[in-house]
């Protein structure tokens, strides 16, 4: 089997390198381009989020394109192999389609069950589609993990809780302050992460005042949503004064919020704290801001504390989940194997068609029965003939015992080269 995923995730990789190998739209559209043209990957996805970024393939050769996934990551980024290959997973054959499921149901994610990332797959997904990346073999397989990803979240209570980023930013948010209810809010961004924490933090009582974005429009909107006020990018200090948590999401590739700004920012303050919730992927605020008094900075690596005491609840459904993964890899494995056994399958279909035609059309000529007879007759043979071997073909493919029924095949009916022409 040829699948393949290389990638980083935030298990074993630091947000300071994930952040150098993020792609941005523009650079996804590259590298898939790039995936298209290198020669080595018949088919490709790259899915690219605040926490991993992985490349889904699927190649001819037995060997894992490595070289080429690196060529690929040097020439989009400008980052050396060096930088990043200590962090990075590989999975082959059964355990690629494995990691992709678990992925898909939430069971990878850096909050368990978590529901963005069936978006952020879906979206992947779509991309690699229109960019002529994706045929048969992963157009199937991302149709499946998909599946099985909104599956997972219906039949069990693996979402159940915090379960996304902007969740558990508001859970950590209400460690720090205890219940939200006199707390003012400024949010610079206006893309889902950003959308979804403001709905997150009003739900539980905090006050959104303001609402950061060089998009006046999209800004408004979602400032009109939750009783606030739209502040342009270039006014947020000025703002700052007025509130306690300062939620940063933007797709900006360098820091917007830099430490001599919120210096100058605390001295204004006199001492009352500021609490920074960092979830942007690069990151929107500088690491050092963390080193002045009374300013309190998260990043989306320090919200795992938070994720892992969640975990603990979820023991039971990610045993139900991890089932659900088993079964769906059953499923696309068997679905493979049928594709593998077709051409055996199709040679027998055409030896039995060639016997049944020579021995009814003798049997018709000397009888005198109507050919709408004969291919009646015929038609009925073939169905009861191919019945038994077709089906036992299909269970055998859920249980990867294919190869010893096509060799039985093609053994028995001498299906060589002949047939298959």
């Amino acid at each position: 089997m040829g699948f393949f995923v290389i990638g980083i995730n935030h298990k074993d990789c630091p947000v300071e390198v994930r952040e150098k190998l993020h792609f941005s739209s523009s650079k996804l559209q590259a590298g898939l381009a790039y995936a298209q043209t290198a020669g080595q990957f018949a088919e490709a996805m790259i899915l690219s989020t605040c926490n991993r970024v992985e490349f889904y393939g699927y190649t001819d050769p037995d060997d894992l394109p490595e070289d080429g996934f690196f060529a690929l990551m040097e020439e989009i980024h400008g980052v050396n192999r060096r930088e990043f290959q200590q962090y990075l997973y590989r999975y082959e054959g059964k355990e690629a389609l494995r990691h992709l499921f678990r992925v898909a149901a939430g069971l990878d994610s850096l909050v368990i069950g978590e529901n963005e990332i069936l978006g952020q797959i879906r979206d992947a997904f779509q991309t690699a589609h229109t960019a002529g990346t994706l045929h048969s073999l992963l157009y199937r397989l991302m149709e499946k993990a998909l599946k099985l990803g909104k599956a997972a979240r219906a039949e069990t209570l693996i979402n159940e809780g915090a379960v996304s980023i902007p969740s558990v930013a508001v859970e950590l948010a209400k460690k720090i302050f205890g219940q939200l209810t006199s707390e003012n809010v400024m949010v610079l961004g206006t893309g889902e992460m950003a959308t979804l924490t403001v709905k997150n933090l009003k739900s539980a009582g905090a006050t959104i005042r303001y609402v950061v974005s060089h998009s006046q429009e999209r800004a408004e909107k979602l400032a009109a949503e939750c009783g606030a006020e739209w502040v342009s990018s270039g006014s947020w200090e000025e703002k700052i004064p007025e509130v306690d948590i300062f939620i940063t999401a933007t797709s900006c590739p360098y820091p917007i919020v830099k430490h001599d700004q919120v210096k100058q920012i605390m001295t204004e303050r006199r001492h009352r704290p500021l609490f920074l919730i960092d979830i942007a992927v690069p990151r929107n605020v500088e690491a050092s801001v963390h080193q002045l008094d009374d300013v309190y900075l998260y990043n989306v690596d320090d919200l795992k504390s938070v994720a892992d005491r969640n975990l603990k609840h979820r023991g039971r459904e990610i045993e139900k989940v991890e089932a659900m993964v088993e079964k769906a890899m059953v499923s696309y494995q068997g679905w493979l194997m049928q594709l593998e056994a077709r051409p055996t399958v199709e040679s027998f279909e055409k030896h039995l068609d060639k016997i049944l035609e020579e021995e009814l059309g003798a049997f018709a000529k000397k009888s005198g029965i109507p050919d709408a007879k004969k291919d009646e007759l015929r038609d009925r043979l073939r169905a009861k003939l191919l019945h038994g071997p077709i089906t036992k073909i299909k269970e055998a493919s859920q249980n990867g015992g294919v190869a010893r029924y096509l060799h039985a095949l093609s053994s028995l009916f001498d299906l060589g080269p002949k047939d298959k022409d």
